[in-house]
């Protein structure tokens, strides 16, 4: 009887991203391991939906209907946690007049788009104009959300330098909401208008989420300068589904040309649409992507880029691998701070957290 306590294979897993169809091809015990990568990764909801279709290897032995059954049953304790979540969200802010919009993924989870499925997050994010910060604070405080302690040099680091309030946890539910009044830090070289963001949000569902071209260039913005890319390969995911699933329509893709220019996410828009092809094979119309190259970087940083990007998304293991993940997250930190403020902050970091986050 084969083990049934196999180990994530991340390395397999990065090849049946790229092209799904090769699940069916693989053993029942390699499909093992693509469970527990998915898992790990946080894209079981993602394995799920191309189970659904068929996507298994043939002749399914009982333990692995079984690991299958469990693993769906896991997706969707995880879709029913993160409604109950806005849910609670949404009673906190019912009678207060504020306008909050979801972001990533419980914006997925709400507006019913295929990267939601299944999703498993360690907090949710909310959008809200930057002079309804004290009255959001104040609502979620009086609702059960509190902040975790921090030192002064933390609090300066959110209250002045950041994008967002503290994380704010739940005292009874342990769950942790961002509260975003930007998508980039106030010290970042790049500020979108999240007057225009909020201005353009949608309601889908009962919900108010970004529309879809900016919810496709904070995804963007989110991985490619401000985030951390190592390991961050359903980032890469999110938006390679959503790109197929808003690129049905021919509007989509003139929209998101032309906000990536008026909000200032042109290189964030290149360096998507530039992996997202490279990995998926995501179809976006050869006059974009011509329009988007326009934004890339002078070419010996575009290779650096394909290098350490290709060796970090996947969060492989290994010397190289280290190094391109520690490359990319100082990148993320000198695009969302001055040089002398970087420094600094990293220095502290390395006392405090000597890998990265």
């Amino acid at each position: 009887m084969p083990r049934l306590d196999v180990a994530p294979n991340y390395s397999l897993f990065a090849g049946v991203l790229q092209d799904p169809a090769q699940l069916t091809l693989l053993s029942a015990e390699q499909f093992g391991h693509v469970i527990d990568a998915a898992d790990q990764s946080r894209l079981l909801g993602w394995l799920i939906g191309q189970a659904e279709q068929g996507r298994v290897p043939p002749a399914l032995p009982a333990w692995l209907r079984d690991r299958l059954a469990s693993a769906e049953v896991e997706a969707n304790a995880y879709d029913r946690a993160m409604r109950w979540e806005i849910d609670r969200l949404g009673r906190a802010f019912f009678s207060t007049g504020l306008h909050w919009i979801l972001l990533k993924g419980a914006a997925y989870l709400g507006a019913g788009l295929s990267p939601g499925r299944g999703r498993r997050v360690a907090d949710i994010d909310i959008l809200v104009a930057r002079d309804d910060l004290s009255g959001a604070e104040r609502a979620l405080v009086e609702h059960g959300w509190e902040f975790s302690p921090l030192d002064a040099y933390d609090i300066r680091y959110y209250r002045e330098w950041m994008h967002e309030l503290p994380p704010l946890r739940h005292r009874d539910r342990r769950s942790t909401v961002d509260v975003h009044h930007a998508i980039l830090p106030r010290t970042s070289r790049l500020k979108p208008s999240s007057e225009r963001l909020i201005e353009r949000a949608e309601r889908r569902n009962g919900l108010y989420v970004l529309c879809p071209s900016h919810m496709v260039l904070h995804g963007a913005a989110h991985l490619f300068h401000d985030g951390e890319i190592a390991g961050a390969i359903r980032d890469l995911v999110d938006l390679d589904q959503l790109l197929r699933e808003f690129g049905r329509d021919p509007a989509f893709w003139t929209d998101l040309m032309q906000e990536a220019k008026v909000l200032g996410l042109g290189r964030s828009s290149y360096y998507a649409l530039r992996y997202a092809v490279n990995w998926f094979n995501t179809p976006v119309p050869p006059e974009v992507l011509e329009e988007t190259a326009r934004h890339a970087p002078p070419w010996p940083v575009g290779l650096l880029m394909d290098l350490l990007v290709t060796r970090s998304i996947s969060g492989a293991s290994g010397h190289l691998s280290r190094a391109a993940a520690l490359a990319l997250y100082v990148r993320s930190h000198w695009l969302r701070m001055p040089p002398l403020q970087v420094v600094r902050h990293l220095t502290r970091k390395s006392l405090y957290h000597p890998e990265p986050r």
